[in-house]
């Protein structure tokens, strides 16, 4: 997911306010009092340099991983010496140094060697967002194929007037419009923020606005090729298969 994103928790030792066990994080990275200078690694920097500079946080320090800082940030200093019960939290999410030189929170690419040729669906959601090795089971009383799919306004202006669409159910378009209770004459920027690459995309039961195109190498459905021999079907590598509950063919390092 890396997709949009969503939140994540689990087996992992829960360090910053969220979740972290104490002993989590090396004290030694810890113990300088913190200088906010901006150097990646310094004690208190909110910067990383690699994936190892970043831990997963939360709102307590025991809860569940909703976002990520460093290992030296006074949030992960904070929870040092917490002692958490065993964590009720989802797998599958890891800190990461993204290309901004900030920590962020990220599922974590899993390959699924046995599930990848016999999910028809793809693959399902965890409560955290991200993508399993579960095959997905299809929302009851959804869409069969895209063409049960129809584009409305997500908002009262629409992307054709500045705001953004949403994909529904084609019965369901006039309610969802009515839903939005809007004005006669909405205020709204009316610039086209519309993207031509979007459309009405039936995924698992549920419409979707995305790209109808998959990455090359996407697997995991049983309308899709079987990976080489040499690799597996690998879930949470790609934002654009993740979208489509798929994964792509590779290998982990």
């Amino acid at each position: 997911m890396r997709a949009p994103l969503l939140a994540r928790l689990a087996g992992f030792c829960l360090v910053a306010l969220l979740g972290a066990a104490a002993g989590c994080v090396d004290s030694s990275d810890l113990s300088a009092p913190p200088d906010l200078t901006g150097a990646p690694g310094s004690p208190g920097s909110p910067f990383c340099s690699e994936d190892r500079d970043c831990v997963p946080a939360g709102a307590t320090c025991c809860g569940c991983p909703t976002f990520a800082v460093t290992r030296t940030d006074p949030v992960a200093r904070a929870c040092l010496n917490v002692g958490c019960p065993a964590s009720e939290c989802a797998e599958g999410v890891i800190a990461r140094c993204n290309e901004d030189a900030r920590c962020e929170l990220a599922c974590e690419p899993r390959s699924c060697p046995a599930t990848g040729a016999s999910c028809a669906y793809g693959f399902a959601v965890s409560m955290n967002g991200c993508l399993t090795c579960e095959c997905a089971v299809p929302a009851a009383g959804g869409c069969s194929t895209s063409t049960d799919c129809t584009r409305t306004r997500a908002d009262c202006c629409g992307c054709l007037r500045g705001g953004k669409d949403t994909a529904v159910l084609l019965g369901e378009k006039a309610a969802k419009d009515a839903s939005l209770g809007c004005p006669e004459t909405p205020l709204c920027p009316d610039l086209d923020t519309c993207s031509t690459a979007e459309e009405p995309t039936c995924i698992q039961g549920r419409c979707e606005l995305i790209s109808p195109a998959l990455p090359v190498g996407a697997c995991g459905r049983t309308d899709l090729p079987a990976c080489p021999a040499d690799t597996e079907c690998i879930v949470n590598l790609s934002d654009q298969a993740n979208m489509h509950g798929v994964g792509v063919c590779g290998t982990l390092p």
